[in-house]
């Protein structure tokens, strides 16, 4: 299992991912419910930390499904960030009818992942000088 950062050596990513089932059920139209989800959206997407997709059922007036997807070294501290996500969903009025959490571990980076013709260096700023 990758480890946390610790402050030295290569770090760990985690990346997750909260895919969830909205319910609209009082949406009559297209309009009504894009009223009622794309603040939500749009204030998420302003989030440099987050990354929102709409997923499915975008032309359908009781349902839409997002995936929400972060990245950070500290799974528990992503995982409380995709958990704030859905408490927003719910806290909005919104009706989650499903909701999964995924965290996945990525190995660290290794010297032997360089890429071909970037200068492999520590020193801030060497590879655009």
């Amino acid at each position: 299992m990758p480890r946390r950062s610790s402050g030295s050596g290569p770090v760990a990513p985690w990346l997750g991912v909260l895919q969830v089932e909205i319910g609209t059920p009082w949406a009559r139209s297209l309009k009504e419910k894009r009223a009622l989800l794309l603040p939500l959206l749009t204030r998420w997407r302003a989030r440099p930390e987050l990354s929102v997709a709409r997923m499915s059922d975008q032309d359908a007036h009781g349902v839409e499904t997002w995936a929400i997807a972060a990245i950070d070294a500290d799974d528990d501290r992503l995982r409380a960030l995709l958990e704030r996500a859905r408490d927003e969903i719910a806290a909005a009025g919104l009706i989650a009818r499903a909701a999964r959490l995924d965290l996945e571990p990525w190995e660290p980076l290794d010297p032997r992942d360089a890429i071909a013709g970037v200068p492999a260096s520590t020193e801030p700023g060497s590879a655009t000088r």
